[in-house]
């Protein structure tokens, strides 16, 4: 299972008034480190769905549980991987270190959607590629 590690400086704008990451930041960072993840094996996002006939990789579901914060100035990692992959959806999980202390765990289920021809603006889960799958291995 691939995993991509990104680094990032907690800056002032994220953080509370008690200068504690604010806890939508971490959903950001996840959304940043899959993409990072996606860039790390040769995916360039902005071509790869237009190539498969897709409009994106949505978030059906998220979750995070908070172990230990960060603050302001602390340098910490986001380790991202996709451990399961289902016919139309893959899990990415995220965990987020803090001086090598785990702070979140979390995850996103998103699916590999397009838009429904029948009902403009809505969309429609299809199968993943074997391609895209084989490429996270």
């Amino acid at each position: 299972m691939k995993t991509h590690i990104h680094r990032l400086h907690v800056e002032w704008g994220d953080a509370d008034p008690a200068r504690i990451v604010f806890y939508p930041r971490y959903f950001a960072w996840f959304d940043a480190g899959t993409r990072h993840l996606w860039e790390s094996v040769g995916i360039d996002m902005r071509t790869i769905f237009d190539q498969h006939g897709v409009v994106g990789i949505p978030i059906a579901e998220a979750n995070a549980k908070f172990l230990s914060p960060s603050k302001f100035g602390d340098v910490i990692e986001i380790h991202s991987s996709i451990p399961e992959w289902g016919e139309k959806h893959f899990l990415v999980t995220h965990k987020v270190f803090n001086a090598g202390v785990q702070a979140v765990e979390g995850y996103e289920r998103r699916v590999w959607a397009a838009e429904r021809p029948d009902k403009p603006g809505r969309l429609k889960a299809l199968p993943v590629p074997d391609e895209i799958r084989k490429l996270f291995e």
